[in-house]
C-alpha cells in the first residue's frame, strides 16, 4: 500500500516538521529512529518528491513539504474531532475548547462567564491561544474566536455576539486640571491615549448623529496596544480617551471614576461576531459552547450600554465591517 494512504506515517510527518529532529520525534512516537526515517523516505518515495532538506539542521520543509503540511493538519484535526465525536456519543459533553480573543476581555470578564459554562458542563475545559484573530481559526490554532468584523471566508461559520461601543472619557480629576474637551478640535489641546494594536486600527475619525465628520487631531498622543493600560492611565489622569470600549468603562462611568467627554461624538458602534470553521462547527461542544456563549454575550454587553444610559447615551448607529 502507498504510504501516501498511511495516516499514522503524516502524523510523523507533521511531528518532525515540528521538532526537526529524527530522534524527537521518535520519542513522540516511542518508535525508533530508524523507523521515522523509513516512514518519510516512504512518503517522499510515493510521493516522488522530498518533503524536507535536509542538508540544513533543523530540518526545513521544502515547498512541497510546506503546502502537504497545510493539506494535512486540517484533515488529521478533522478526523481527531471525528474520533472523539463517536467516541463521546450521547455522554456527557467534555474535551477542550481553545478560544481566541481580545487579550483585555479575557484579563477581566472571561473567566466568570467560562465558570458559568462550567457550572452546567464540568467535563469542558478551555484555553486561551490566541487575541481574536480569524487566522487562529483557519490555521487551527484554535477552535473559536470573537472578532470585531464580518468574515466573508466560505470556510467560516459566524454569530453577531453583539455591538462593541466606544465612549469618550476623562476622570473628573483630569477634567479639573486641563478642562473638559467638548469638541473634537478641543483635543489639540490635551494629552489624547489611543488604542493602536491587534484587535482594531487607531481611531482617526469622530462623528456625530447628523453625519459630520471631525479628525481627532492632539496636543500629544500616547499610542497604546493594550486597551487596560489606557483604562488604568485615564483613571489615574494622564489623559484622554477618545474610544474607551464601554465594557471597560460602563461601570467606572455608574460610579463616577470617568466622565464622558466630546458630547455628540463617537467612534461609530462595531457588530462583533462568533466565528468557528465548518469543520469545527461539527462539534457537538463546540455548537453548544457557541451558541450559549453567543447569547451569553449579547446580554453582557447590552448590559454595559443600560448600566451607562443614565450618563451618557450610546449611538444608534452600527458600522458592520466585513473582512
Amino acid at each position: 500500500m502507498s504510504k501516501l494512504n498511511d495516516l499514522n506515517a503524516w502524523k510523523i510527518f507533521v511531528s518532525l516538521s515540528r521538532t526537526g529532529s529524527f530522534s524527537d520525534t521518535a520519542a513522540d512516537f516511542d518508535i525508533d529512529v530508524s523507523t521515522v526515517s523509513r516512514v518519510i523516505a516512504g512518503l517522499e518515495k510515493s510521493l516522488g518528491q522530498e518533503l524536507f532538506s535536509r542538508n540544513v539542521r533543523p530540518l526545513q520543509l521544502t515547498e512541497v513539504g510546506e503546502r502537504a503540511k497545510g493539506h494535512i493538519v486540517p484533515l488529521l484535526h478533522m478526523y481527531h474531532e471525528m474520533i472523539g465525536e463517536l467516541q463521546q456519543g450521547n455522554a456527557q459533553l467534555s474535551g477542550k475548547i481553545r478560544l481566541s480573543m481580545a487579550p483585555g476581555f479575557v484579563t477581566r470578564y472571561m473567566l466568570p462567564i467560562l465558570m458559568e459554562f462550567n457550572s452546567v458542563y464540568p467535563e469542558i475545559s478551555f484555553e486561551v491561544v490566541g487575541g481574536g484573530n480569524l487566522q487562529d481559526i483557519l490555521q487551527y490554532r484554535s477552535d473559536i474566536a470573537v472578532v470585531t468584523y464580518k468574515p466573508k471566508d466560505p470556510r467560516i461559520v459566524c454569530f453577531s455576539r453583539g455591538r462593541n461601543v466606544y465612549a469618550p472619557v476623562a476622570s473628573p480629576e483630569y477634567i479639573k486640571t486641563f478642562g473638559k474637551p467638548l469638541h473634537p478640535r478641543d483635543l489639540s489641546k490635551h494629552r489624547v491615549l489611543i488604542y493602536d494594536g491587534s484587535v482594531r486600527n487607531a481611531t482617526k475619525i469622530l462623528v456625530n448623529k447628523e453625519g459630520q465628520e471631525e479628525e481627532v487631531v492632539w496636543d500629544k498622543v500616547v499610542k497604546v496596544g493594550n486597551i487596560l493600560a489606557i483604562r488604568q492611565s485615564v483613571l489615574d489622569g494622564f489623559g484622554v480617551s477618545v474610544d474607551l470600549p464601554l465594557l471597560h468603562c460602563a461601570k467606572d462611568i455608574a460610579e463616577g471614576r470617568m466622565v464622558p467627554i466630546l458630547p455628540g461624538w463617537y467612534n461609530p458602534p462595531v457588530e462583533c461576531f462568533i466565528v468557528t470553521s465548518t469543520s469545527h462547527w461539527r462539534v457537538r461542544r463546540h455548537r453548544i459552547f457557541l451558541e450559549w456563549f453567543r447569547d451569553r454575550l449579547k446580554k453582557f454587553f447590552a448590559a454595559q450600554e443600560e448600566l451607562v444610559r443614565p450618563y451618557w447615551e450610546p449611538p444608534e448607529q452600527t458600522v458592520i465591517k466585513e473582512g
